[in-house]
C-alpha cells in the first residue's frame, strides 16, 4: 500500500507516467515493425473483410500502395493499409496473369477430388480429371466452390492453378458459346413476350391492385411488356398490351416471361426413382437466416437443412441419387443455387423454404413451379404433401429466382408457416421431416413413372 502511495506521490508519479507512456509506444512501435510491408505492384488487386473472393470488398489497392502484413493464412494475406483493415489472396500476387480475383478457371493440373464440404474428411462427390478447366464460384481459405454436375463441390486451390477466363482454351468454350449464342438469340426474340400463369387475374387501368379493372385475363394469355413500374408501395407492375391493342397493368409477380423458358430441359426419363438425380436445395444459409419464429428460437436455414437430410435419407433409401446444394450451415446466392442445378443432370430440383407472414393465421405448405412444363411434377408432388396433417394451398404459379433462372424440372416448397403456432410446432419435429419426405419421395416415384408411360 505504502508503494502504492509512493507511485501517485507528487514525486514518483511523473516520471513514472512518463515510463508508462515509453512503454506503451515502445510496444506499439514493435508490433508495428513485427509487420512486413508489401507494395502492391499493379492495379485489380481488392481487400475484402474475409478471406474469400466473394466477401465484401474494402477498397481496392492500386499500384504503389504499401500494406502491412499482419499474417498470411491459405493462401490469403491479412493486411493493414492506412486505418483499412481486410485480406486479399497471395495467389493473385504471385500470378500477374490474374487481373482480378472474379471470373476464375481451376485449370486442374492433376486428378483432383471434390469434397461435399470445405474439409478432407467430407465425402468425395467426384474427382477432376487432369487438363480440365473449371469455372469457379468463389475461393476462400484455400477452398474452391465450384458447381459441378454432380452439384456444388469443394476442392482444394494448393491443387490446381487459377487462370483468368481469356486464358482458357478456345476448344474448351468454344461449342458451349455457340450453344449459348443460339439461346440467346431465342431470348431476346421473346424477350418481351409474358404469359399470365395465375387464375382470376386481372387488367389493371392504373398500376394498383385497387385500380379500376379493364377485365379479367385468361389463364396462360400472352401480352407483350412495354414497361415496369411501380405503385406508391414499391410494388412491380407490367404495363402489358394484348393481342388486340388493350393496354393495361398486370402484377409482375405473377408474369412469366417466355424469354426465361428457352432452354429449359421441361422434362426427363430417368425410367423410375431409383435411376434419378436429385437436387435438394435447403433454402438460405449461413448470413442468411431466413424466417425467425417469434420466440427467434427456430431458424428457417436450420430447419430446411435439417428437412434437406432426411429427405436425401428417404430418397437414398428408394435408389436415388441425391445432391444437396449445401450440407452445411453456409451462404450460397441465389445465383449459384441455380448456376449448380443448370450445370448438373438432376432429373428433378427441390428448393425447400418454411414460410413466413404478418399474420399468425397464414398457414399451410405450398408448391410453387414457375415454368409451364413443370407443372405436372409440381402437381405429383403437392398431391402427396396434401396428405400431410398441415393445410394445403396448392400448387401455383411462383416467380422465385432459383426456379425461374432454372433449365432443370425445378420446383420450390413451402412446408409450413413460422409465423404460425400451430405449424411452427410440425417445423420442429423431426417426425414432421420423416412425413414430408415420404410425401416427396412418393410423388416422384408417381411422377416418373407416369413420364416413363
Amino acid at each position: 500500500m505504502n508503494i502504492v502511495k509512493k507511485i501517485f506521490s507528487k514525486k514518483y508519479f511523473p516520471p513514472f507516467l512518463t515510463i508508462l507512456v515509453l512503454l506503451i509506444g515502445s510496444l506499439a512501435i514493435a508490433n508495428l515493425l513485427s509487420d512486413t510491408t508489401l507494395t502492391i505492384e499493379r492495379d485489380g488487386i481488392i481487400l475484402r473483410e474475409n478471406p474469400a473472393t466473394n466477401a465484401t470488398a474494402v477498397i481496392e489497392l492500386t499500384e504503389g500502395d504499401t500494406v502491412s502484413i499482419i499474417s498470411t493464412e491459405n493462401g490469403w494475406n491479412h493486411a493493414r493499409y492506412r486505418s483499412y483493415d481486410g485480406w486479399f489472396p497471395q495467389w493473385q500476387i504471385e500470378n500477374d496473369e490474374l487481373v482480378s480475383d472474379q471470373n476464375i478457371y481451376a485449370q486442374i493440373l492433376v486428378n483432383t477430388p471434390v469434397y461435399e464440404s470445405p474439409d478432407e474428411d467430407s465425402a468425395i462427390i467426384t474427382q477432376l480429371e487432369s487438363g480440365q478447366y473449371v469455372p469457379i464460384n468463389y475461393e476462400s481459405n484455400g477452398w474452391i466452390t465450384a458447381a459441378l454436375s454432380d452439384g456444388v463441390g469443394f476442392f482444394r486451390t494448393r491443387l490446381v492453378g487459377l487462370v483468368s477466363e481469356d486464358a482458357v482454351p478456345l476448344a474448351e468454350v468454344e461449342e458451349e458459346l455457340l450453344d449459348e449464342e443460339s439461346l440467346e438469340a431465342e431470348r431476346q426474340a421473346l424477350e418481351n413476350i409474358a404469359v399470365i400463369r395465375a387464375d382470376y387475374q386481372a387488367l389493371y387501368d392504373a398500376p394498383s391492385a385497387y385500380a379500376d379493372i379493364i377485365y379479367e385475363i385468361d389463364r396462360q394469355q400472352k401480352f407483350t411488356v412495354v414497361d415496369i413500374v411501380e405503385d406508391e408501395l414499391g410494388n412491380e407492375f407490367a404495363f402489358v398490351e394484348d393481342q388486340n391493342g388493350i393496354r393495361g397493368y398486370v402484377e409482375d409477380r405473377l408474369v412469366a416471361y417466355l424469354a426465361d423458358t428457352v432452354g429449359h430441359i421441361g422434362s426427363t426419363n430417368p425410367g423410375s426413382i431409383e435411376n434419378a438425380v436429385i437436387m435438394i436445395d435447403p433454402g438460405h444459409g449461413g448470413e442468411d437466416p431466413g424466417a425467425i419464429s417469434q420466440d427467434e428460437l427456430t431458424y428457417e436455414k436450420n430447419a430446411t437443412l435439417a428437412t434437406a437430410q432426411v429427405i436425401r435419407e428417404h430418397l437414398e433409401a428408394a435408389g436415388a441419387e441425391v445432391i444437396l446444394t449445401r450440407n452445411t450451415d453456409e451462404y450460397l446466392s441465389l445465383d449459384q443455387i441455380a448456376e449448380a442445378s443448370n450445370a448438373s443432370n438432376a432429373d428433378a430440383f427441390i428448393s425447400l423454404h418454411y414460410d413466413d407472414s404478418y399474420y399468425s393465421d397464414s398457414t399451410g405448405t405450398t408448391t410453387y413451379y414457375y415454368h409451364e412444363a413443370d407443372f405436372n411434377l409440381a402437381k405429383s408432388i403437392n398431391n402427396e404433401l396434401a396428405k400431410l396433417d398441415m393445410v394445403n394451398n396448392d400448387t401455383m404459379f411462383g416467380n422465385y429466382h432459383v426456379i425461374r433462372e432454372n433449365m432443370r424440372p425445378a420446383l420450390l416448397l413451402e412446408l409450413g408457416y413460422m409465423s404460425n403456432p400451430h405449424d411452427l410446432i410440425s417445423i420442429r419435429s423431426e417426425s414432421y421431416y420423416h412425413e414430408v419426405a415420404e410425401a416427396i419421395v412418393e410423388g416422384l416415384t408417381n411422377y416418373f413413372n407416369a413420364v416413363a408411360e
